[in-house]
């Protein structure tokens, strides 16, 4: 798998924002033209991050693999956690997210909370075990019985 195809995600994600951005702008709120350029500038490229970072989280979760920098991944139980605790943070900030569009902000808070402490047990959980990640792609000695 290439970077084009791992990323497809987020290039996707960003596209389908800046495509629905482009064909309803109207309807938000009287902005200046660089409140407009600013909301579709970063607004894009944060649904793309989150459509990769779903993908990643539901690569953990039911793959039971997770990628390490340096050519490694996470396997087994821990890559399950961390996946789910993942993807669980997510869809709570999602859910979050739509509180505060109606203006319920104690559900907002408490949804809001729990999202980011879980988001923050699955990075503790991807840290600690990054030392146990096995190396994907090397040279094997076939020789030598492995």
């Amino acid at each position: 798998m290439g970077p084009w195809t791992y990323f497809a995600p987020f290039w996707l994600g960003t596209l389908v924002a800046a495509a629905l951005y482009g064909s309803s702008y109207e309807q938000l709120p009287p902005l200046s033209k660089a409140g407009y350029v600013l909301a579709g500038g970063l607004g894009c490229p944060v649904l793309g991050v989150i459509c990769q970072v779903v993908m990643v989280a539901t690569q953990g979760a039911f793959a039971q693999v997770l990628p390490v920098p340096w050519g490694r991944t996470i396997r087994g139980g821990g890559a399950v956690f961390t996946g789910a605790l993942l993807l669980v943070g997510v869809l709570l900030g999602v859910v979050a997210g739509l509180l505060w569009m109606e203006e319920l902000f104690t559900a907002t808070m408490v949804i809001g909370v729990i999202g980011v402490l879980a988001v923050a047990a699955a990075v503790l959980g991807y840290i600690w075990n990054i030392p146990a990640a096995v190396r994907d792609f090397g040279v094997r000695d076939f020789t030598a019985g492995e």
